[in-house]
């Protein structure tokens, strides 16, 4: 009895992530037209309508940031707060925002992970640790 006590609320709690998860599709590519940008191709549709904002944003930055190079992701969200916030957080993600397109019932993000970015090193500087 008392281990369903602490368990139910676990178990509860991983069956909602996983239902959140399983909104994303991979099922297929798709052709989307956009204004200004012609027919592109989809590679996963991620589907936060009715969710809040900090739950977009959240899984958002962590499909993106586990998502290949080259791969494009439309983004659903009926939240005015997320969809404002995500292009700003996409560099972080190394990613890039292509277009938004406004709907009735939701705003769809269209998005392109970018290649790898280059390793930055920094460049020696020509002093030393004490005066000469």
């Amino acid at each position: 009895m008392v281990f369903q006590g602490i368990f139910r609320p676990i178990g509860l709690a991983l069956i909602g992530i996983r239902h959140r998860l399983l909104r994303t599709s991979t099922a297929g590519r798709k052709q989307v037209e956009l204004p200004g940008h012609g027919t592109i191709w989809v590679d996963e549709t991620l589907n936060f309508v009715g969710d809040t904002c900090l739950r977009t944003n959240l899984l958002t930055k962590l499909i993106l940031d586990r998502a290949g190079a080259g791969l494009v992701f439309e983004i659903s969200s009926d939240n005015l707060s997320a969809v404002e916030t995500i292009p700003f957080m996409l560099p972080n993600c190394n990613c890039e925002h292509v277009a938004t397109v406004h709907g009735l019932a939701c705003q769809k993000l269209y998005v392109r992970k970018c290649q790898a970015p280059p390793v930055l090193t920094q460049p020696q500087s020509g002093r030393r640790g004490r005066h000469e």
